[in-house]
């Protein structure tokens, strides 16, 4: 998958998106412009509800706020017609919420309700409209995508229904963990998960995503006093830094590839030689393949004399890598945005979400279908507002496209 970013990447998608034959069947279309015409009308509700979700902080590792806007969804999850469960964890309460259809596919919406804004950040910005863009803490990431969920479930609850299982999951743990979800053995049943983090700006979906691993190497040698014995010493810093050179050097070894070393420190005082030390980096990569390759790569640690070295993996997320069922997911949801105009593309990202970790489950994954959104985890981030009635209508086009047998 080329660098999120690339336009001559983005032109070629667009140009297979013009030639190839229609893929998703009139019935789909149907509800998806229905959807969408009904998002729009209904578009005062979709933001009263993203308001006061906006204007609720839930900053990461809070439970008492957490678990309060994870209630608030359940409540208004089922006063919409969907029935919900709240699944208690370490992290905090996990939110389940499930809509019964008349047709055979389980798909699931998947979110989290989580922000990086401290207690109290809604008070000093709260939400609010200006112009074509609405702003305030975890707009776009993601509380704007359970919005764009809860309306697509609302609206297709009144209609005909065409799935097996609508399922919409929240988890409040998004940002800060590096595992899986908590209650993600329960998403393996589904057809297809459909992940709303936001759209890119200019509307691209996402159809793959970096997968990346964090890790840590530990020298350690021998301490002297740096002036009146520096060759008894064995320099921490020395190896480390040799280090650090030899995995810059993978950075790009293979498309997409990127190695950063993200932390260098050693040394107990400006006049001893260091004895220990340690370097962190982040590895990146389009696919599995590639992600271990370069991380055998990197444990093939140089012998520096006197100095032990030891390495410290601290995991990271899988690829979501763009498989033929995720391809066969972005054309159609391109299909469907041009058919209500709301025309996009579709990219990588190099940053991570839970649907990294439902692809690797082997679960078609496609993300992005959030409301076009931007500045992310600053305080200039906002959603466009003429986003969401389109993505309501994408999303649920998706849904039945799902039931019709579009990944068959």
């Amino acid at each position: 998958m080329p660098e999120a970013g690339d336009s001559s990447t983005l032109d070629a998608l667009r140009r297979h998106c013009q030639t190839r034959a229609r893929m998703v069947p009139p019935a789909v279309l149907e509800e998806a412009r229905r959807v969408a015409s009904a998002a729009d009308t209904d578009l005062a509700l979709l933001l009263a509800d993203l308001q006061h979700w906006v204007d609720q902080d839930t900053p990461g590792r809070d439970h008492e706020l957490l678990d309060a806007l994870a209630r608030t969804l359940a409540e208004t999850l089922e006063r919409y017609g969907l029935d919900a469960e709240l699944v208690p964890d370490e992290a905090g309460l996990y939110l389940h919420a499930t809509l019964e259809g008349r047709g055979r596919a389980h798909v699931c919406l998947l979110g989290h309700h989580d922000t990086v804004f401290p207690a109290g950040t809604s008070a000093s910005r709260p939400f609010r409209v200006d112009g074509d863009r609405c702003y305030g803490p975890g707009v776009a990431d993601m509380k704007g995508g359970l919005a764009v969920a809860a309306h697509v479930a609302r609206l297709m609850a009144s209609g005909p229904r065409e799935f097996g299982l609508l399922e919409i999951v929240s988890v409040p743990d998004e940002e800060a963990r590096n595992g899986g979800p908590a209650t993600g053995e329960r998403l393996l049943a589904a057809d297809a998960v459909l992940c709303l983090e936001c759209g890119r700006p200019g509307g691209a979906i996402v159809s793959a995503r970096k997968g990346a691993r964090w890790f840590r190497i530990h020298a350690a040698g021998r301490p002297a006093h740096a002036g009146e014995a520096p060759d008894v010493g064995r320099n921490a810093a020395h190896a480390l830094a040799r280090e650090a050179v030899r995995l810059a050097g993978l950075h790009g070894a293979r498309s997409g590839l990127t190695l950063q070393v993200t932390g260098l420190a050693a040394g107990e005082g400006l006049n001893t030689v260091p004895s220990s030390g340690s370097l962190t980096a982040d590895l990146r990569a389009w696919t599995q393949a590639d992600l271990d390759w370069a991380l055998a790569q990197t444990l093939l640690l140089e012998n520096h004399a006197g100095i032990e070295l030891r390495v410290e993996d601290l995991g990271g997320p899988p690829p979501l890598e763009r498989g033929p069922a995720v391809g066969r997911l972005a054309e159609a949801a391109i299909e469907l945005g041009a058919d209500i105009g709301h025309r996009f593309s579709e990219t990588g990202a190099g940053g991570v979400s839970d649907g990294s970790w439902t692809a690797a489950n082997g679960i078609p994954t496609l993300d992005g279908l959030g409301p076009v959104g931007g500045e992310d985890h600053t305080p200039l981030e906002y959603a466009e507002v003429a986003s969401f009635a389109p993505r309501c209508g994408v999303v649920a086009g998706l849904v039945a496209a799902v039931d019709a047998g579009l990944l068959a």
